[in-house]
């Protein structure tokens, strides 16, 4: 753990890890309206639904009063069996037979639930309908074609028994026609036969088929009794709409906030403070407040005394007594990419340098395409033309309102931008400060695109990273330490921009003000290109870079 960490309690974490999903707010609420308008799309086009039931007591019917082993018929009634039959084809086509419905089985089977409550032997039959009146007159043509089903079932066994048995006796009746006139007429000759014996014996048999059929004729064929008619049922059986909505609604919240969970575990660009502390190996200096439409870029001094001025003299007073850097002069301030803007950090930095008391050099070393002499308010008549290089041009003077003023070195294209930055005459305005109290503040263009930046941070005192919070990637941070780090320089911390105020809808779902980038584009490749001063006196009083005044001086020649 490095020395600027501190130990992050639980409820820190979870604070921050929800501050890291509402980043992202508009998955959240895109969830929510979708589930919402799922549920009213189920309500409305699925109608409501009505479900009636009805209850019947399942009756066993045998073909003798006790099975084997004297087990009752009551207990041998299998419910899964008769609940698989009140579900089967034959009884929905019975139904429909009675119903006089021309729907196939197959689809009125659908709607229809049959269960056995434990420990009894009832059948619930429920069927669910598009109205109250259909759902109780299915329901009822079910029992009903069930009830007819099993009883139509039990006398076809009956009549099948009935018919065997009868098949069985009728010889037998037969036989004993036979014997009884052939007893008759050993009876008149007075003659003793053995046929009495046998027909004894088959008299018996006869007895026996008659009872069985007898018995079987008996049987009351009565399937079940209906406990419970299905009438039509008072209200709907399905979720309202008010129900349907709140369960949209949970449902796509939950939706949502999975979605910007997934959306900030995979987002390449930092979450967090802790995250820049973490990849930049560095403190975060301070974070500044939402800039403003129209405001100036300089702001400390000139701009009265709003959130932004005072986050700029913060990070100065924290800078001047940070041991790392105080006394040691040079300064640079970077960003890695375009999209932060170092340019307006740096020239507040010299402004809240200046207010403090200290003698400040703002040193543009962007020497591609400087801007910094136009958008500045200078005093006019205040350069020392120095000859020489471009490290040793004229030096402008800027009004920082109450602060008092600054120096400016403007930059100016060269053919040889870097050979500029590691001349002698660089290095010496770098390393050799006029006065104790004299600070040297360097601005260059974005360190990933070029190499200007390290030319300079092996040669400053220190180096603050200026990180565009919405826009700055984790991989970023990572390599502008590497090559910091690499080059022999010091980073002293970040300071974190929230940039201007108006996003576009974009920056709701990845926190990406994408107007803001084109806009900075724009610019850059748009911004004006200070030409070379001319050798002569210096402009007349009120006449600034503005309105034309040369900011650089020639120089005869680049060494080293």
């Amino acid at each position: 753990m490095s020395v600027f960490d501190e130990p992050v309690e639980e409820p820190d974490q979870i604070r921050d890890q929800l501050r890291q999903l509402f980043r992202y707010r508009a998955f959240i609420v895109l969830g929510l309206v979708l589930g919402m308008l799922g549920g009213a799309a189920v309500s409305l086009l699925g109608g409501s639904t009505y479900t009636a039931t009805g209850e019947v007591v399942v009756h066993a019917i045998s073909t003798a009063p006790f099975q084997a082993g004297g087990v009752s018929v009551d207990k041998q009634i299998s419910m899964g069996t008769e609940r698989q039959i009140a579900q089967s084809a034959s009884v929905a086509a019975g139904a429909a037979k009675a119903l006089g419905e021309r729907t196939a089985p197959a689809v009125l089977q659908r709607d229809l639930r049959v269960s056995n409550p434990p420990e009894t032997q009832t059948l619930m039959f429920e069927y669910s309908a598009d109205s109250p009146e259909r759902a109780a007159a299915l329901v009822n043509a079910f029992v009903h074609a069930y009830l007819d089903y099993r009883e139509n079932a039990a006398s076809h066994r009956i009549d099948t028994t009935v018919s065997k048995l009868s098949a069985e006796l009728k010889p037998l009746l037969d036989q004993r026609k036979v014997l009884d006139e052939r007893i008759a007429a050993a009876n008149a000759g007075s003659g003793k036969t053995s046929d009495q014996s046998e027909r004894g014996n088959l008299v018996t048999e006869i007895a026996d088929l008659q009872g069985r059929i007898s018995s079987l004729k008996s049987l009351d064929t009565t399937p079940g009794d209906i406990v419970r008619k299905g009438d039509p049922p008072a209200f709907p059986s399905s979720p309202g709409l008010a129900m349907l909505l709140l369960t949209g609604a949970v449902a796509g919240l939950a939706l949502g906030i999975l979605a910007a969970w997934v959306r900030s575990v995979l987002e390449p660009r930092v979450r967090s403070v802790a995250d820049v502390q973490d990849n930049l190996r560095a403190p975060v200096l301070g974070i500044l407040p939402r800039r403003r439409g129209g405001e100036r870029l300089l702001e400390v001094g000139r701009s009265g005394h709003g959130n932004r001025a005072e986050a700029y003299r913060t990070i100065a007073f924290r800078l001047v007594h940070d041991r790392r850097f105080a006394g040691r002069g040079s300064l640079l301030i970077v960003a890695p990419r375009e999209n932060a803007d170092a340019v307006s950090v740096a020239v507040n930095l010299a402004g809240a340098f200046a207010e403090i008391g200290n003698d400040i050099l703002l040193v543009e070393a962007n020497l591609r395409t400087p801007e910094l002499a136009q958008r500045l308010p200078l005093h006019p008549g205040h350069g020392r033309p120095v000859p020489g290089s471009w490290a040793e041009g004229e030096r402008l003077a800027v009004d920082a309102g109450v602060d008092g003023r600054f120096d400016l070195l403007p930059g100016r294209e060269v053919p040889n931008p870097a050979r500029a930055l590691t001349s002698p005459q660089f290095a010496r305005l770098l390393n050799a400060p006029s006065g104790p109290d004299e600070h040297v503040v360097v601005v260059t263009g974005p360190l990933l695109t070029h190499a200007d930046g390290l030319a300079v941070a092996k040669q400053a005192a220190g180096v603050v990273v200026v990180c565009d919070l919405n826009e700055v990637r984790r991989d970023d941070l990572d390599r502008v330490w590497e090559l910091i780090t690499g080059a022999g320089g010091h980073i002293l911390g970040a300071v974190l921009d929230k940039g201007s105020r108006g996003r576009s809808l974009r920056g709701l779902t990845d926190s990406g003000p994408t107007a803001r980038k084109r806009g900075r584009g724009r610019r850059a490749r748009g911004s004006v290109v200070v030409p070379p001063a001319r050798s002569g006196p210096p402009p007349p009083s009120g006449a600034g870079p503005a309105a034309g005044a040369p900011v650089g001086t020639d120089a005869p020649s680049l060494r080293g």
